[in-house]
């Protein structure tokens, strides 16, 4: 077997037993948050002025918080738990090679013994915006469910974590700092839900944990690639002095290659004028549906199908660019876009009408169907919550293609999208004879 070939299967060999050691034992990283490292404190809304009272005791591993809500001039009673990771605010830990939290917690209202949702919390200290002296700058990286009783541990994905939005309008955090962040967590929070009543409450906290990776997964293929990469380079070198005349040819490849490329380039410049997405939003083109939307129009004019046709447009848009920028507009166009997508199948065409104008294009649909479909988008927009923090919500005109042009059924679509907007917007039109058929 030549040097080259041993050296290859040896390679070979290391990055199997790599990336297997890395499926059996890379995602075993685990780091407890128990009592005996840490410091739990008690915490209520007598802090805000409030008459509710909580205590915690330890028991081994296991804290127990026993409070009672009580109603006073504070709007939202709650209680909670507060583990200090370190006794220095501005010091706490870096979780953000971590991917997931366990939590074994148990939360039970003591007098009719229901279960209500709490609230969890991983603070994070960044100097951009948090104050030692301020602990309300310490941003709230949280979630809100439901723990029940008895049911072991539950795994969060750190990830489904989001930024409280009460907590970025308050201190008036930018865009570059309201993402959710793990880099220096100082305190991990429990809390009673955000809408539980007045009464005595029972908190167990049996297990904080969190689960990551020994190594992270790109740091272990880059690796491994640059091994590959070095030994590679390093057999080519022998190969080379060894072969003087394969370099030779292979610089007369090279050549004819970079001929081939050099065509190809023009010609790709040609081909990008002609591309079927919409390079901001990664909708669909026009020039991308032109040639299904006659093939479809044909099929419906033969009566072996329909087409619904949904003309949607964001409302007041031209106010979001005014008031935010174009670059937040177009963060919003492609937001919207994502939202819609969420929203239809696979198989039905968004495309990219122009400026803030979308449509769907949905075969073998009906308009009843049509109509349910614009009224679920609809909501979707509405209830989403956008990147610059304002409501937005979009109007919908909708068409059925069938013997007819497609253009004249856009244009139908087009007119009950108008409608829409004339009768106050966030809503969708039908066209034609069932305009009087809104669903609002």
């Amino acid at each position: 077997m030549k040097f080259i070939h041993k050296s290859v299967f040896f390679m070979v060999l290391i990055t199997i037993l790599a990336v297997q050691l890395y499926r059996w034992y890379g995602d075993g990283r685990v780091r407890l948050i128990p009592p005996s490292m840490y410091t739990f404190y008690a915490t209520s809304d007598s802090s805000n002025d409030g008459s509710s009272t909580a205590d915690v005791l330890i028991e081994g591993s296991t804290a127990i918080l026993s409070c009672e809500l009580k109603e006073s001039d504070y709007p939202w009673p709650y209680c909670g738990v507060s583990i200090h990771l370190n006794d220095q605010e501005e010091n706490g830990l870096d979780l953000s090679s971590y991917h997931t939290v366990r939590l074994d917690v148990d939360l039970v209202n003591v007098e009719d013994n229901s279960h209500p949702k709490m609230r969890f919390y991983m603070r994070n200290f960044n100097s951009a915006y948090s104050l030692v002296e301020d602990e309300y700058t310490h941003k709230y990286n949280g979630i809100e469910y439901a723990p029940g009783q008895g049911k072991g541990l539950l795994e969060i994905p750190l990830h489904s974590l989001q930024v409280m939005t009460w907590w970025l309008v308050d201190n008036n955090i930018p865009i570059e700092h309201s993402a959710p962040e793990f880099s220096n967590v100082n305190k991990i929070e429990f809390a009673t839900g955000s809408a539980v009543g007045l009464g005595h409450y029972r908190m167990e906290i049996r297990e904080v944990s969190l689960v990551g990776k020994y190594i992270p997964g790109d740091t272990l293929f880059m690796s491994l690639l640059l091994m590959w990469v070095m030994g590679g380079s390093f057999l080519l070198l022998g190969e080379i002095r060894r072969n003087q005349l394969l370099i030779n040819q292979s610089a007369a490849r090279q050549e004819h290659l970079r001929n081939i490329n050099r065509n190809l380039r023009a010609q790709n410049f040609q081909y990008a004028e002609l591309a079927h997405r919409d390079a901001l939003t990664g909708a669909m083109n026009r020039h991308a549906i032109r040639d299904w939307l006659k093939v479809q129009s044909e099929k419906c004019g033969d009566g072996l199908n329909s087409v619904a046709i949904l003309y949607l447009d964001i409302d007041y848009f031209k106010h979001v660019n005014d008031q935010y920028g174009h670059t937040i507009g177009d963060d919003i166009l492609r937001e919207f876009v994502m939202v819609v997508f969420s929203v239809i199948d696979q198989e039905h065409r968004l495309v990219r009408w122009g400026g803030e104008e979308f449509i769907v294009f949905c075969s073998a649909m009906e308009l009843e169907a049509a109509a349910k479909l614009a009224e679920q988008i609809r909501r979707c927009v509405e209830n989403h919550i956008w990147v610059h923090g304002d409501p937005l919500t979009c109007s919908i005109g909708v068409a059925l293609l069938t013997n007819e042009r497609s253009t004249e059924a856009i244009a139908r679509a087009d007119e009950a999208l108008y409608m829409a907007k004339h009768l106050g917007r966030n809503r969708v039109q039908l066209a034609g004879e069932q305009e009087k058929m809104m669903i609002k």
